[in-house]
């Protein structure tokens, strides 16, 4: 997760500079930053299940943007069907929680890439970076907290694709 997390303190960086000149600039940089933050530590914790450590570079490489997009978005969806229920408080729950945090924030980052990337139309505030940049510091700290856990592994094998189980 190192190179994540520089990519997160990166972002930070970016998003707290105060020169005129380039803080537009610095502003969408800094939340393009942050989504591929996010984007690195899912690929790093679903690359180091290989146990070919000299592929994991080429595994890497198979995500895309769109279909980890997809995936969060299907385990959002299932998440919140599962919140419906109003399941008891536990360690389940719990998990539900952080995994919810992890995949929303994915689709939230993603979404915010593309807007500071692509549209010149919207103009980016300080506040509207670091506030993304803090989601996704969350969602890194709810990943450390159930990356070990079978629903969030799961998880990380959906992002390669259509889930095949389900149709």
């Amino acid at each position: 997760m190192p190179f994540a997390d520089e990519l997160l303190g990166l972002a930070r960086d970016l998003a707290g500079r105060q020169s005129e000149t380039l803080r537009e600039v610095s502003l969408r940089r800094a939340v393009s930053t942050a989504y591929y933050a996010l984007f690195h530590l899912l690929i790093s914790e679903a690359t180091l299940n290989w146990g070919r450590a000299e592929l994991r570079p080429a595994l890497g490489r198979l995500f895309e943007h769109g279909k980890m997009a997809s995936a969060s978005e299907r385990m959002a969806g299932e998440i919140n069907a599962y919140f419906k229920k109003k399941p008891p408080e536990g360690p389940e729950l719990t998990i539900a929680k952080k995994l919810y945090i992890v995949v929303n924030t994915f689709v939230e980052a993603q979404q915010s890439r593309n807007a500071a990337d692509y549209d010149t139309s919207r103009v980016w505030t300080q506040v509207d970076a670091l506030d993304l940049i803090a989601l996704v510091a969350t969602a890194f700290e709810s990943w450390n907290a159930i990356r070990e856990e079978p629903v969030a592994q799961a998880y990380l094998v959906s992002l390669l694709g259509k889930d095949r189980a389900r149709g």
